[in-house]
C-alpha cells in the first residue's frame, strides 16, 4: 500500500511490473541469441510478458470521496467504482481450504495449507467486493492495510 496525494493505493506495485518486464526482455533476448527459440522458451517469455501487463489496483480517496478498483491487463483493466460514503464496513474473513462449512473454523495455525485471509468491503446497498486474498500466515499484514483503509474512509473494520 502507498499514498498518492490524498488517496491510498492498494495493489500490485509498479516494481513488480518493471521486474517482470525486465525478465521478459532478458528471456526474449537470450532465447533469440541462442538460435531458434523452442516452444517452451516462447511460453516462458509469453508468461513473463503477460505478468508485466497485469494490473490489480484499488484506490481509496476520502478527500474526493471516490473509491475504485482496476483489475486486468493495463490497457483493458476495469473494475467497480463507488463513493466512500457508500461503504458500510471493511472486514477480514478467513477461507479454510477444503471445508464446505466455513462457520466454525479452527485457529489460524490449525487451518489447512492453502487457506486464505480475505479483505472485503461491504457497501450499504449489500454489494461486497474482495480487495485482497492472502495466505493466512500473512493475515497480520493484511490487517494493518485494512486498518489504514478503514481509517482513511472513516469506516469500521470487523
Amino acid at each position: 500500500m502507498r499514498r498518492s496525494g490524498t488517496a491510498l493505493i492498494y495493489g500490485i506495485p509498479l516494481w513488480y511490473r518493471l521486474t517482470a518486464s525486465a525478465i521478459a526482455l532478458t528471456l526474449a533476448i537470450s532465447s533469440s541469441i541462442s538460435g531458434a527459440p523452442s516452444l517452451g522458451a516462447l511460453v516462458v517469455v509469453a508468461v513473463a510478458a503477460v505478468a508485466a501487463l497485469y494490473q490489480e489496483r484499488w484506490s481509496f480517496d476520502a478527500a474526493s470521496g471516490e473509491c475504485s478498483g482496476r483489475v486486468g491487463f493495463v490497457f483493458a483493466a476495469r473494475g467497480p467504482s463507488f463513493k466512500a460514503d457508500e461503504v458500510a464496513r471493511l472486514r477480514l474473513d478467513t477461507f479454510a481450504k477444503g471445508r464446505l462449512d466455513q462457520r466454525d473454523l479452527p485457529p489460524d495455525d490449525k487451518l489447512p495449507r492453502g487457506s486464505q485471509a480475505r479483505l472485503l468491503v461491504d457497501l450499504k446497498d449489500g454489494e461486497s467486493y474482495m480487495i485482497d486474498s492472502v495466505p493466512v500466515k500473512r493475515r497480520p499484514e493484511l490487517e494493518l492495510n485494512a486498518r489504514a483503509i478503514a481509517e482513511a474512509l472513516g469506516a469500521s473494520l470487523e
